[in-house]
């Protein structure tokens, strides 16, 4: 089976002429106002329409009114002298202690020995792993996490 075979060839393209040119202008014009006139009249679409095409009247209503105000007022001012009482004294402000550095911490651990032998005839040990820091100075032999068993 095969391909059928091909149409005639394409024609070809005229240019346009003028008068189609200004044919499509026309067109164009036409239909830019028509949308101009379309949004105008859908613009009014929400409104009353018996409220179209009547003028609009707006009333404005002013009132004056007189007052009359009278107003006395009398103001009497009598001063008096007192002796001026003796200021108490002032206390100086209570200086703030300065603070001083705190000590150096101690050392919250056992002392080092050469081996856990010397530890545990001194009375130090066991240690435990993640507890006592002095657990990584001495060789866990068995890796139960505890040196220096007695």
């Amino acid at each position: 089976m095969g391909y059928p075979p091909p149409g005639p060839p394409p024609h070809p393209v005229r240019p346009r002429t003028s008068n189609q040119t200004l044919l499509g202008c026309g067109i164009a014009v036409v239909a830019g106002f028509l949308l101009l006139v379309g949004c105008g009249v859908g613009a009014a679409m929400g409104k009353d329409p018996a409220a179209a095409g009547r003028p609009t009247a707006t009333e404005t209503v002013t009132e004056e009114a007189t007052v009359a105000v009278t107003a006395e007022t009398t103001v009497t001012v009598t001063a008096t002298a007192r002796a001026a009482a003796p200021q108490a004294s002032r206390r100086p402000a209570p200086r703030r202690a300065t603070r001083r550095p705190a000590p150096a911490p101690q050392s919250r651990t056992d002392p080092h020995f050469g081996t856990c032998r010397e530890a545990n005839a001194a009375g130090y040990g066991p240690y435990r792993s993640g507890v006592d820091p002095e657990y990584d100075w001495y060789t866990d032999r068995d890796h139960d996490g505890v040196v220096c068993e007695t």
